[in-house]
């Protein structure tokens, strides 16, 4: 699946995430198991509420961290996550 730019972006269903405390890191629970996430993949989750669009996240990272630039690691991201069915696209 690609990304589609103008469509918001959220956790598909069946996928949940959460902090790991005795981990001390964000992981994506599923039925089958979990991903352990790194902190720039927990933080790009975490804005795919459903209302968020790729701009709207780009915005809203590059603001958090007070940088710009940050658009092509972002959808890189987005593309596996969408590959990976851990996200859904809604118009």
């Amino acid at each position: 699946m690609s990304l589609l730019p103008d469509q918001a972006l959220q956790l598909a269903p069946g996928y949940r995430l959460q902090w790991e405390e005795a981990q001390q890191m964000f992981v994506l629970l599923y039925p089958e198991g979990l991903v352990e996430l790194n902190p720039s993949s927990a933080e790009i989750l975490q804005v795919c509420d459903g209302a968020n669009k790729l701009a709207d996240i780009v915005q809203t990272l590059e603001t958090k961290f007070e940088t710009t630039g940050l658009e092509n690691d972002i959808v890189n991201f987005l593309n596996i996550a969408l590959d990976n069915g851990w996200l859904n696209q809604n118009a």
